[in-house]
C-alpha cells in the first residue's frame, strides 16, 4: 500500500489548525449546504478539543486487512482513545483510486453517538481531479482545508449497543474507511490493554514554515509537540521449563492519567463494580523528578 498522506506526526498540529479554521468558514458553508446546518461549527469545536493521531503505511494496511475481516460493528466509549480525535493515515484507509481513499478522521462523541468526518490529502485529492469530471475540479478548493480535504460525514454512529451487522448501519460508500478506523482503534487500545507497552516520547518542534502559518490562522506556534510511539515490549525466548521475564518498561518522563471507568473488586461482595479513577500523576521509579509531560501531543502508532 503506497503512502501518500503527503504528512508526518509533526504536521499533523498544523492540519488540524487549518481544519478548524475551514470548518468555522467555508466547510461550515458547504456542510450546510448538504442539508447538514450547524456541523461546521461542531466540527471545529470537536477538532480544537481533539487529541492528534498519526498512524505509520504500515500499521495502516494491518488496520485495513485486520477491519475487513470484522464480522460485526460493536464500539463502546471505552474503546475510544478520546472522546474527540483527529487521526490521520499515512495510507490509503480503502481500496479506492487515489484521490478518493480517505487517509484522516476526524470525531467527536455525544450523548452515546459517535460522529465522523472522513477526510482525504489534498495533493493526490488535486491530481484525481485534473483526470476527473469537471465538477470534481470545480468543488476542490471548497473542500480544501490545507493538507486535508473534506471527504463526507459518516452516518451517526452508537455506542455501547449490541452488536450490529455492518449492513444495518447504513455506511455505504463510507463501510470500509468505518472498517479500517475501527480496527486502528483496536490496535491502538490492544497494547494499553494487555500491559504490554512502552511508551517512547520525542518532544518535536514544528518547522518554521509550520510555524508562521499556525501564527497567521491565529494558533500558538511556541507549543511543541510531543510524539508518543506505542511499541509493543520485546520478550526474550521462554526457558526450557516455560518460564520468561517480560521485557522491562523504559521511562524516562511523569504523566498525568485522566480520569478513567475501571472494573473494581470488592471481596465483601465477591463482585466487580464500575468506578471512575484519576486524574492522577504517575511517577515510575527513578522518575520522581523527571520532566511531566504536557504540551500539544501527537500520538504516533507505528511497528
Amino acid at each position: 500500500m503506497t503512502s501518500y498522506s503527503g504528512m508526518s506526526a509533526r504536521d499533523v498540529p498544523e492540519a488540524r489548525q487549518d481544519l478548524i479554521e475551514w470548518a468555522a468558514g467555508r466547510g461550515g458553508d458547504l456542510v450546510a449546504q448538504r442539508g447538514r446546518p450547524g456541523l461546521g461549527a461542531a466540527l471545529a469545536a470537536s477538532v480544537r478539543q481533539a487529541e492528534l493521531y498519526f498512524v505509520t503505511a504500515d500499521m495502516t494496511q494491518l488496520a485495513h486487512t485486520i477491519g475487513q475481516g470484522l464480522d460485526v460493528y460493536a464500539l463502546a466509549a471505552d474503546d475510544l482513545p478520546a472522546e474527540h480525535g483527529l487521526l490521520v493515515w499515512d495510507a490509503p484507509a480503502t481500496g479506492e483510486r487515489p484521490g478518493a481513499a480517505p487517509t484522516a478522521v476526524a470525531w467527536g462523541t455525544s450523548r452515546s453517538r459517535l460522529m465522523v468526518s472522513l477526510l482525504g490529502p489534498t495533493g493526490a485529492y488535486r491530481e484525481w481531479c485534473a483526470t476527473d469530471s469537471p465538477e470534481a475540479v470545480r468543488s476542490a478548493p471548497l473542500v480544501t482545508a490545507g493538507r486535508l480535504v473534506y471527504r463526507g460525514h459518516g452516518p451517526v454512529l452508537p455506542l455501547d449497543g449490541p452488536d450490529l451487522p455492518w449492513d444495518r448501519l447504513g455506511f455505504g460508500d463510507y463501510e470500509e474507511g468505518m472498517r479500517t478506523l475501527l480496527a486502528t482503534l483496536i490496535l491502538i487500545n490492544q497494547p494499553v490493554e494487555a500491559r504490554r507497552s512502552l511508551h517512547e516520547t520525542e518532544d518535536m518542534t514544528p518547522s518554521r514554515a509550520s510555524q508562521k502559518r499556525i501564527r497567521r490562522a491565529g494558533g500558538d506556534p511556541t507549543r511543541t509537540v510531543r510524539a508518543v510511539t506505542l511499541r509493543q515490549t520485546l520478550r526474550p525466548q521462554e526457558n526450557a521449563d516455560g518460564t520468561g521475564d517480560h521485557a522491562r518498561r523504559i521511562y524516562r518522563h511523569r504523566w498525568f492519567v485522566k480520569a478513567h471507568r475501571v472494573q473494581q473488586y470488592y471481596p465483601s461482595r465477591g463482585e466487580h463494580q464500575t468506578i471512575w479513577r484519576g486524574p492522577y500523576l504517575v511517577a515510575p521509579a527513578g522518575c520522581e523528578d523527571a520532566p511531566i509531560l504536557g504540551g500539544e501531543r501527537v500520538n504516533v502508532l507505528r511497528r
